[in-house]
């Protein structure tokens, strides 16, 4: 039975939907826009999100020189339209091309203009389909519970609605403020950079992608510096550079079922790649295809070696700076804006002022000690226990939901069907991107969250076939 389209708001309310996402980010977006376009016409949607639709911690910076990591070639949210993004982009690029930067390796845009991308997206589907097929819900989902017709989402505002199945898309998932203002473990929290004062130092927890966002961030914000990164190996993330293509390479079942024999296998084989002229970035981009395979043909103690040794490496190769925002590093580093320090983090002891930050250096003995005003977390990767959401905290409290075996994600079938505390798949109950990075670990770009969208979509619509709800 289609549902009226002369029914008002409250009465809309209290009929279920066919599906329910959560989460507006990029994640949640294409889940919603595959099933608009695959489930009946008569079933309806539900797309939550408690802050921006369609921006997310990614995209919502307003700054101009935030530029995306990845190629606006490789950025389209359609796996089947690889230029789809790049396209679009070409129709609004005459309207703020400070946002769009052409370089050897590529077009790059700037991450608000993606922003505005998938805000497009939305829209568009909201347009092209009937008014009550799919709903937005401006409000935090802070509880899932079992219902008789699927699943009961609870809003923070104390409304509630029920769905037959459920998607989570929460994208990355903040960790729970420290209630010291020296301290923060957020690196994507709003306020982060903001109230600095002049006269003290800013240390930076970790050199990768997201500190270089908050250097820049910092840098044209005003702040004088200087900002000190420290991590263990002082790695910075490489540049995106022309690079040709060279074919993903075949992996015996020993090999992909030992980490060292997996890093001895890409080690040979840029060796074989340098001989034909093709540098490490060829290589390692031909793994995308099979990097989740490969990770999920590891042992779990395998993947923990993985995080605390290789990590690091691994992330500077893969996980890239366009050239312009490599050049402008360069400059904050020369300026004496920017420092990266080789160590250890020993100890902080936090005071009415800020912090002390106690640090050993790498390959001595040596300690050094830094008075800061703010400590910043920019490491990546957070434990799922420390979690700021309500709703994750309150599913893993039910066990409705469980972390994966390395405790930086939830626990997932290969078909991303969530998993108890028991270990059993929860019925209707789906989760994609970074809150499932324990068990893919490749899923927290654009290029690898699109299929995990497209695949989600597929299962729902394949779950809930016989489905009565309308």
């Amino acid at each position: 039975m289609a549902v009226p389209t002369d029914i008002d708001d409250g009465e809309r309310k209290r009929q279920p939907v066919a599906v329910a996402v959560v989460g507006a980010g990029f994640s949640g977006i294409m889940v919603a826009v595959h099933l608009a376009r695959l489930l009946p016409a008569e079933q309806r949607l539900l797309l939550c999100e408690r802050g921006r639709f369609a921006r997310g911690i990614a995209y919502s910076t307003p700054n101009a020189r935030h530029l995306l990591n990845v190629r606006a070639s490789n950025m389209s949210a359609f796996p089947a339209q690889p230029l789809h993004f790049q396209d679009w982009l070409r129709g609004i690029a005459d309207t703020c091309p400070e946002q769009v930067v052409e370089t050897d390796a590529g077009i790059f845009a700037s991450r608000g203009l993606y922003g505005r991308y998938l805000a497009d997206l939305l829209d568009r589907t909201l347009a092209g389909s009937d008014p009550n097929r799919l709903e937005l819900a401006a409000d935090e989902v802070v509880d899932i519970e079992p219902a008789e017709d699927g699943h009961r989402l609870i809003f923070a505002n104390g409304e509630q609605r029920v769905a037959r199945a459920v998607v989570l898309a929460a994208g990355n998932v903040a960790t729970a403020q420290s209630g010291n203002d020296a301290y923060r473990p957020d690196p994507w929290a709003p306020d982060v950079t903001e109230g600095l004062r002049d006269d003290s130092p800013v240390v930076i927890i970790g050199t990768g992608l997201t500190m270089v966002d908050l250097a820049l961030q910092m840098r044209h914000s005003g702040f004088a510096g200087p900002v000190i990164a420290i991590s263990r190996r002082g790695l910075l993330p490489h540049r995106h550079a022309i690079s040709p293509r060279w074919p993903t390479p075949t992996f015996s079942d020993e090999q992909r079922g030992s980490l060292l024999s997996l890093l001895r296998t890409v080690q040979r084989e840029v060796r074989v790649a340098q001989d034909h002229g093709i540098d490490w970035r060829g290589v390692v981009d031909s793994l995308r295809p099979v990097t989740a395979n490969l990770w999920q043909g590891l042992s779990w103690e395998d993947r923990a070696r993985f995080l605390r040794h290789l990590r690091p490496i691994w992330d500077t190769h893969r996980h890239r700076v366009s050239e312009p925002v490599g050049r402008e590093v360069d400059s904050l580093r020369g300026q004496g804006f920017l420092t990266v320090r080789r160590g250890r983090i020993t100890d902080m002891a936090f005071g009415p002022d800020g912090a002390t930050v106690t640090y050993r250096t790498r390959g001595s003995a040596q300690e050094g000690r830094i008075t800061a005003q703010r400590v910043i977390n920019a490491t990546g990767v957070a434990n799922l226990a420390s979690a700021e959401s309500t709703l994750v905290r309150t599913l893993l409290d039910r066990g409705t939901v469980r972390p994966d075996p390395l405790g930086i994600g939830l626990d997932v079938t290969r078909s991303l069907q969530v998993v108890d505390c028991e270990g059993h798949a929860v019925a209707n109950l789906w989760a994609l991107g970074p809150l499932v990075r324990g068990v893919f670990w490749e899923c927290v770009a654009v290029p690898d969250i699109r299929l995990q969208a497209q695949r989600v979509a597929d299962e729902v619509v394949a779950a809930t076939a016989d489905a009565a709800v309308t």
